[in-house]
């Protein structure tokens, strides 16, 4: 199919002057809830959630792999006069970090819209959580004077109608010297258009509306989080998995067959690099992120 021939999208794409793309134009609400609602899995309720009902004795091996790697990034970059942090993970999903970070002895509490992901992958920490609308929890938090030393939101900013105003929220509950830990896909980045320019594919295939509505990468965000009076402090990747559109064998958007493939052996050689230490795994994926690279990034800001 010619490109003259294909349906009209219903989204087109824009820059803003930092080179951030969004969406034009944004969904409504209405349509978000609705998109979303026949998006997501059922629960034994009958109520819809995002999560997975199946994971691989590996994948869950990686998904607490991922804990660890946010853990280690706090660590490193939290203000050591800081006792016993106060931690609040926002769209906690299916409680992974909650757990790691509640077996280190942290007190941390987690948030999101159900309660299906915790309940089923770790019940355990259920108890640890609050389940209903992210902005509404933040509001509730506000009032009640609260403070957290450290805010995190992985995968979270670039669903939502305005990202500025939710990390405006993040804003009034983090504390003076608190870090907020921020998750975006790397989208939009040189590797992506060195891809595309190459031929290894034809389509932005990241361009997802109305699931992702704002796409950053390692150079723009820095300006994003500036306007939303932040200082990224730190920034580091997760595994360059779009390194794998570069050969035939492996490129995962010519020949869909090949995704799991790709997903798997990502996931073999992260637990792989990480028995050398997560302060050099870190280091690893710290560098990553300097040179442009990774699927996803995580900022760590601070508030100026």
């Amino acid at each position: 199919m010619t490109p003259a021939s294909r349906a009209p999208m219903p989204y087109n794409s824009k820059k803003d002057h930092h080179g951030i793309v969004r969406v034009d134009p944004l969904p409504s609400e209405k349509t978000l809830q609705d998109y979303y609602a026949t998006k997501y899995y059922q629960d034994s309720d009958g109520k819809k959630t995002t999560y997975d009902t199946s994971y691989t004795a590996q994948e869950i091996a990686y998904k607490q792999l991922e804990a660890r790697l946010t853990l280690q990034g706090m660590i490193e970059n939290l203000n050591p006069k800081t006792n016993r942090p106060r931690v609040l993970d926002l769209g906690c999903g299916e409680g992974f970090l909650v757990k790691e970070f509640s077996l280190q002895g942290y007190d941390v509490t987690g948030v999101d819209f159900s309660s299906f992901g915790v309940s089923k992958w770790n019940p355990e920490v259920i108890d640890r959580c609050r389940f209903g609308d992210i902005y509404t929890d933040l509001k509730q938090v506000k009032s009640r004077g609260e403070t957290f030393d450290v805010c995190i939101l992985r995968n979270v900013l670039e669903h939502v109608l305005n990202p500025e105003s939710l990390m405006s929220q993040i804003r009034d509950v983090l504390s003076p010297d608190g870090i907020a830990m921020i998750t975006v896909p790397n989208d939009y980045c040189d590797l992506q258009k060195l891809a595309m320019d190459k031929g290894y594919i034809d389509r932005e295939f990241w361009f997802a509306p109305p699931d992702h509505l704002t796409y950053f990468n390692t150079k723009n965000i820095k300006f994003f989080m500036q306007d939303c009076l932040f200082s990224v402090k730190d920034m580091f990747s997760s595994f360059p998995i779009d390194f794998f559109l570069f050969h035939p064998g492996s490129n995962y958007i010519s020949d869909r067959t090949l995704g799991k493939p790709a997903h798997f052996a990502r996931i073999d050689i992260d637990l792989l690099l990480a028995r050398e230490g997560m302060d050099k795994f870190l280091a690893l994926y710290r560098a990553m992120a300097n040179c442009g690279v990774g699927r996803d990034m995580t900022v760590v800001v601070t508030k100026v």
